[in-house]
């Protein structure tokens, strides 16, 4: 007879079993430790500070060589080596830079904390009566597809505020989907709400370095957004140009995110920051734009086509390669290339 059993266990408890032979980390079908250093501190980090973390599954049996109860690790391996490994001193909590436990390891912890990592309760399904071949089945069935969060729904999860708002409201526009700029699964994983923020940024203070730069505005405008009517009016006037110039806006390179933020930003420097692109060569834009998508698509292309292509191409958030894109850009809308 199958059963799951949900229970829970203390670390000590299962370090204690895993001690004696009794709780088996590595079933042949499990991976080796293929967790960083930082990864498994950062673990450590969450039980410090009371956090929850997923649910195990564990396979009961009975040994035997003793007749005692036995275990092996169904999911949740990488999760016991790294807590195993700290009781064992075997990395420093690196993760926890404004805690009293930075880089501390296990033995250089105050026992009230060290009882704290010991008395975590761990929640777990047990599972008995399964054939091997139904826990094959389940362990594929639990990691085939897990997907690792994107750092835009890292954000989403650990921030809030002001600018976080303005953030995901933008980042709902209607235009992101109608106009292809993101696909579906794009929108999904909060790649419109990650370049909100970007063009925000842009509109702020001009190009910046990197996407992980994003975290500083949440934090700088979590309370308040003074910013959020100018940027929000300025984006809808460059988007509404945008497409009175360019019917066919979706067909056309600026259609990509890459080449629409440079496009924004080519905007915003032309007219100093203004809502009114009236320095821009408006009646040739397109057909600027036209041919310099052909030289783009050219079999060697050649001057700033070429520069533009590598720009687009290559570390496209660092601010090196997106000011060469608007420097490009804004030599079409001036209508000089």
């Amino acid at each position: 007879m199958t059963k799951h059993s949900p229970t829970t266990k203390d670390v000590a408890l299962l370090y204690q079993l895993y001690k004696e032979g009794q709780l088996l980390l590595a079933p042949e079908f499990q991976r080796n430790s293929i967790w960083p250093k930082a990864a498994k501190a950062y673990l450590i980090d969450t039980i410090l500070n009371d956090r929850p973390i997923p649910l195990f599954f564990l396979q009961r049996a009975r040994s035997a060589q003793t007749g005692r109860p036995a275990y092996a690790v169904i999911d949740g391996q990488q999760r016991l080596r790294a807590i195993f490994d700290f009781l064992e001193d075997r990395f420093r909590l690196t993760e926890s830079k404004k805690q009293p436990f930075y880089r501390k390891k296990y033995s250089e912890l105050p026992t009230v904390l060290k009882e704290k990592i010991e008395n975590y309760d761990l929640i777990i399904d047990e599972l008995s009566g399964y054939a091997e071949s139904d826990i094959r089945d389940s362990f594929i069935r639990m990691n085939k597809y897990v997907v690792k969060l994107a750092p835009q729904e890292l954000r989403h999860a650990m921030h809030k505020g002001a600018f976080h708002d303005f953030v995901e409201d933008m980042g709902q526009w209607d235009f992101w989907r109608k106009y292809k700029v993101f696909t579906a699964s794009q929108l999904n994983r909060m790649k419109a709400v990650e370049f909100t923020a970007e063009l925000a940024i842009l509109l702020i203070e001009g190009p910046q370095d990197k996407k992980s730069g994003i975290d500083l505005y949440y934090e700088r405008y979590e309370s308040k957004f003074d910013l959020e009517k100018t940027i929000r009016r300025k984006l809808n006037k460059y988007k509404d140009w945008i497409l009175s110039m360019l019917p066919d806006f979706e067909r056309r390179m600026v259609r990509k995110p890459v080449d629409l933020y440079s496009l924004i930003g080519a905007i915003d420097l032309l007219t100093e920051g203004g809502e009114k692109p009236t320095a821009i060569k408006q009646t040739s834009f397109s057909s600027n734009l036209r041919d310099f998508e052909s030289q783009i698509r050219a079999k060697i292309p050649q001057g700033d086509a070429a520069r533009y292509l590598i720009a687009a191409s290559r570390q496209t958030d660092n601010i090196g390669p997106r000011q060469t894109r608007i420097e490009i850009m804004s030599k079409i809308l001036r209508g000089v290339l």
